[in-house]
């Protein structure tokens, strides 16, 4: 019996694990996709951020307060796959969720901006 439960509860942690992965790209595989032209980069930071902490190159700015009602202005990207991204990866994280629900294509930068700063860090 206790191996049945064993063989469950696997069977739904391996499952769950790999939804939530889904959501989520690594600095190191978005990096690859930065010239792609049916990717997005979207940064929901606030305004201030963006203009003093820097961003993504070609990266699209709606705040996640403004997102909700901003959306219509992502509708013509809406071909693209948008990869989401905020300073450490929570508020994009919420901003993904929404976007998933209204039909995007998106993914979560794990890390956010930090780990894309740190990641070009180490190739200097």
């Amino acid at each position: 019996m206790c191996l049945v439960r064993l063989i469950i509860y696997l069977f739904f942690s391996i499952i769950f694990t790999s939804c939530d992965d889904e959501e989520n790209i690594l600095v190191q595989d978005a990096v690859k996709l930065l010239d792609q032209e049916d990717v997005l980069f979207l940064d929901v930071r606030t305004s201030q951020e963006f203009k003093y902490e820097g961003s993504i190159k070609n990266a699209l700015l709606i705040p996640v307060n403004d997102l909700e009602k901003k959306i219509t202005m992502l509708e013509a990207y809406k071909s693209k796959n948008i990869i989401v991204y905020c300073r450490s990866g929570r508020r994009s994280k919420m901003a993904t969720k929404l976007l998933k629900k209204k039909n995007f294509n998106v993914t979560n930068l794990e890390g956010g901006f930090i780990a894309w700063r740190k990641y070009f860090s180490t190739k200097q």
